[in-house]
């Protein structure tokens, strides 16, 4: 019976392919991952995997394999190695290897599939390079040489130090070849050294190292696929402790390590290895065994129960009429959120674009005229969804009208001032992952602000200037407009016309003045247009809900009750500008109500006791009051 090799992810077979022509490579990206090695089972670091796949392999071309960095210093894969390369250093410096070499670590055998095979000796870098040109120039072996942590090599990549700038000359130089280069079928066939650069991130290194040089390849170290995460939590189902999700109706047959992986894989897209060696470790701490979702719930934000989930059927049949007693005159809105927190409980949202569930739970467009109930109703689901009003985070965006504003939402980039304090955005859902997030008066933020949110809305991830990730996936993201509200039509005019015009105005904005169409299409049809209030009875209703506050202060503070005669709330409510809204009101009930009502008891504010009242009456142009 044949075994068939595992195939490798596609960034390590261009790995092999570049090693075998270049002379040196710069790795990136995920470089501080762990990867899995199928000959041995083991799990490596990058350094100690490039070792084996392009040293030990035995069709390698190379014959000497060592890798550096500055703590561990140089290892190589076996004491044979470690010595001829001692060997060719000696005859460099015109002596002969001496019996207490720092590479004689004598006849100890390696052991097999572990560890980088000698203990590290501490060589500077000033030292290690001018070796490896005299192992290259000797032409007697082939070397392959693996700089870990080179990242940490320069201070400033754009303003190398002068011993900096030596080091790197050599390596340069070393990468170059000497001044006179054969080129026949055996120099072709033997090919030449290999210098392999491991850095977190290709902006530490000088770009003077591989800006063009031809030499040298970039390579960009993915994280793990989806097929390599669901491959990983197949290999260790024994030790993974997660319920088993309730199958779908109707959907095939699959195993119980099928029906954990596959979720599971889907869940982490963008993780690390090292991630996923966590979410094992976690599994295996949790008391009861969690279904696949809670446990990355409990791994990505540190809480495994979910708002959401404790939201029940006959509580979401009444949150219309929740909604209404807060949102008066805006049926339509009420019921677009209505069914988001329906699709949301239901687990529906987002499917139609992923099966990973990582988008938002929702995201709506808010558009209307000033005081209609637009930030009412994103305080109004908060409450409803987490108990707490104050679960409703507001960002003025007037704030982030200038074009480097991005960074107070996410962060400076490392190494400018501040940047560890992380951003504004981000902080406030890492700290409160489940939330409103209402983004206020968005038409006034600059374009390259807006930008921040295509990945909030395609992935439901933003990631700050200290590289900590934060998750919107249990949020609902709200941005509210008053674009076209100036020239919108009259009360009068119907309401498919009003619908019209300010979906016209969105559209305006984002396509023509910002030219960010890509935006909008992320809106989708979820822009909520919010009608202006002029129903009298209606506003009569918002306006006794705002008389409340005022009377239970009064009740509390002094001991004394409000009375408005008949006929008072009608002439306020005809005093507030229409074209206010809900705003109107509220200014018309400071000016002709709350003011002069002030400077009356505050005359009188010796005589207030409990069981007093002030009864306003409206017999001339403003209000007369009278204690009782």
């Amino acid at each position: 019976m044949t075994t068939t090799a595992p195939q490798l992810p596609d960034w390590q077979l261009a790995l092999q392919r570049e090693a075998r022509i270049r002379s040196g490579l710069v790795l990136y990206g995920n470089t501080r991952d762990v990867f899995f090695y199928p000959e041995s089972r083991d799990y490596l670091t990058l350094s100690e995997l490039v070792s084996r796949r392009l040293g030990r392999a035995p069709s390698s071309r190379f014959t000497l394999t060592a890798v550096w960095d500055q703590a561990d210093g140089l290892r190589f894969s076996t004491p044979a190695q470690a010595r001829r390369w001692e060997d060719i250093r000696q005859r460099r410096l015109g002596s002969g290897p001496g019996a207490g070499t720092p590479y004689d670590v004598g006849e100890e055998p390696e052991a097999p599939g572990r560890g980088s095979g000698t203990q590290g000796e501490r060589v500077p870098l000033r030292e290690l390079i001018p070796t490896f040109r005299q192992i290259l120039a000797d032409g007697s072996e082939c070397p392959l040489l693996v700089v870990d942590w080179s990242h940490l090599l320069v201070t400033q990549p754009a303003h190398p130090a002068a011993d900096e700038r030596e080091w790197m000359l050599t390596l340069g130089k070393a990468l170059v070849g000497e001044a006179i280069q054969p080129l026949d079928s055996d120099r072709l066939k033997r090919g030449t050294g290999l210098l392999v650069l491991i850095a977190a991130s290709l902006g530490a290194l000088p770009p003077s190292l591989y800006q063009g040089e031809p030499r040298v390849r970039l390579l960009d170290i993915p994280s793990p696929t989806r097929s390599e995460r669901r491959a990983f939590f197949l290999r260790h189902a024994d030790e993974l402790r997660c319920a088993r999700p309730r199958p779908a109706p109707g959907a095939p047959a699959v195993t119980s390590r099928e029906a954990v992986a596959d979720p599971l894989a889907d869940l982490t897209e963008q993780l690390t290895t090292a991630d996923l060696r966590q979410v094992l470790s976690l599994s295996r701490t949790t008391p009861d065994e969690l279904p696949p979702d809670r446990l990355f719930n409990l791994y990505r934000i540190g809480d495994q129960r979910s708002p959401w989930e404790e939201l029940s059927a006959d509580k979401l049949r009444e949150v219309e009429a929740e909604l209404r007693k807060r949102v008066v005159g805006q049926d339509g809105a009420v019921r677009h959120m209505a069914t988001l927190l329906i699709r949301a409980w239901l687990g529906l949202a987002g499917l139609q674009h992923s099966a990973r569930r990582s988008k938002p739970k929702g995201t709506l467009f808010f558009v209307g005229p000033t005081g209609v109930g637009k930030t009412e109703l994103a305080k109004a689901c908060a409450a409803f969804l987490f108990g707490d009003e104050s679960a409703c985070i507001r960002f003025d965006m007037s704030e982030y009208n200038h074009e480097h504003s991005d960074q107070r939402l996410v962060g400076a980039p490392p190494g400018y001032v501040g940047f560890e304090e992380g951003g504004q955005l981000t902080n406030a859902v890492t700290r409160r992952p489940f939330s409103v997030l209402l983004f206020d008066e968005v038409e006034k933020a600059h374009g390259r602000v807006l930008d921040k949110f295509l990945q909030v809305l395609e992935d439901g991830r933003l990631t700050d200037g200290r590289g900590e990730t934060a998750w919107f996936s249990e949020t609902v993201i709200i941005f509210t407009s008053n674009l076209g509200a100036a020239d919108a039509p009259g009360p009068e005019a119907a309401s498919q016309t009003r619908e019209a015009h300010f979906r016209q105005a969105v559209e305006e904005h984002f396509v023509r003045g910002l030219k960010r169409p890509e935006l909008l299409n992320r809106l989708g049809d979820n822009i909520v247009v919010f009608h202006p209030i002029a129903d009298e009875a209606i506003r009569r209703g918002i306006l006794q809900r705002k008389l409340e506050p005022l009377r239970e202060h009064l009740r509390e503070r002094w001991g004394v009750e409000l009375r408005l005669e008949a006929g008072v709330e009608d002439w306020l409510v005809r005093t507030a500008r229409t074209d206010h809204g809900g705003r109107g009101l509220l200014n018309a009930l400071e000016r002709e109500l709350v003011n002069p009502l002030a400077r009356f008891l505050f005359d009188r504010h010796h005589q207030l006791r409990k069981g007093r009242t002030v009864t306003a009456s409206s017999d001339g142009p403003t209000l007369a009051f009278d204690l009782e």
